[in-house]
């Protein structure tokens, strides 16, 4: 619509010209002129390399004052028109300044409005995701709620199951369970926790999983002590350890191997050894997407995921 009201314009201001209204070369060359150069700027704009708009606007002005230039040459050929052009202006390097100040003109107005309506575009999306961001936290908020009596109830149950055993093993896995509950109790509406935090409860999750397994699995921890102050979302290496145990042959004979350790000041690594189960029976599947999504909406980050013949590895950075 853009191009065609250019079009319409430009041969309006020439009726007046005897040799402008006997031919409709003319407005078409303007209108594909106007078509190729919005598109360009659209291609341009939605370009997704790290270059700010400035650059954007040169190289998308500078493209359709290239598009100008050449239609013309083109339609020139064929109409006579730039005959006509010289005669009016005495010379060809005026016709050439002219054509790139009509592509300068055309492209700067063409990309002003695509610039407002891309603009306009991200700030819509930008007020959906955040309105569904507000209904998912509503969402969860009251879910959590409803749900809040519920484990309490266990918790303060655990603690008096404890008091009553009297063996060291039993107490002891009463004891990490308990610890389990109270990290998720009391972290249950944050959305950061500190690594030190996380791997304190991560420790009371591997008690209760070598309690279950024995040997079959086999962890080592290696964090640097200065990082232990950063941040991640909550029960992130619950999650990753639970995948772990879900996706892989966990026994004796073929223990499952899982280390954690920090890289490059900024990355918590789990890494577990891979035996892929043939078949994977009550998982939810979404432990990682689940994980990803936290740090999209949190922090604006990715996290990376990689795997070799031996190795199932996934980094995600640690937040200050």
């Amino acid at each position: 619509m853009i191009s065609l009201f250019i079009a319409l314009l430009g041969y309006v201001l020439r009726l007046g010209r005897e040799e402008m209204g006997a031919s409709l070369a003319m407005p078409v060359a303007s209108f594909v002129n106007a078509y190729l150069s919005w598109w360009l700027i659209q291609y341009v704009i939605r370009w997704q390399r790290p270059v700010n708009y400035g650059w954007k606007a040169a190289l998308a002005i500078g493209g359709c004052m290239l598009i100008s230039f050449l239609l013309f040459t083109l339609n020139s050929r064929f109409t006579g028109v730039r005959d006509r052009f010289e005669l009016l202006t005495r010379g060809r390097q005026l016709i050439s300044l002219l054509l790139l100040g009509r592509g300068l003109v055309i492209g700067g107005f063409l990309y002003y409005i695509a610039y407002l309506l891309s603009m306009s575009a991200q700030s819509q999306q930008s007020s959906l995701e955040n309105e569904q961001l507000k209904k998912e936290n509503l969402q969860a908020r009251l879910s959590l709620l409803q749900e809040q009596v519920s484990p309490h109830f266990l918790f303060n149950s655990l603690g008096t199951l404890r008091s009553m055993v009297q063996e060291k093993a039993p107490r002891e896995f009463i004891q990490r369970l308990s610890e389990v509950y109270r990290y998720l109790l009391s972290n249950r509406m944050a959305d950061l926790v500190e690594l030190q935090s996380e791997l304190d409860f991560t420790e009371a999750y591997l008690h209760i999983l070598q309690e279950r397994f024995e040997a079959a699995i086999v962890t080592e921890i290696h964090v640097e002590d200065k990082l232990r102050t950063r941040k991640l979302p909550t029960a992130t290496l619950q999650l990753l350890i639970e995948n772990a145990v879900k996706h892989n042959v966990v026994t004796i004979e073929d223990p499952l191997n899982i280390f954690i350790y920090t890289v490059e000041n900024k990355w918590l690594v789990v890494s577990n050894s891979l035996k892929r189960r043939n078949k994977v029976s009550d998982s939810l599947g979404n432990g990682l997407s689940n994980i990803q999504e936290r740090y999209r909406l949190l922090a604006g980050l990715d996290i990376g995921i990689a795997e070799t013949d031996k190795l199932f590895t996934v980094r995600v950075p640690l937040l200050i």
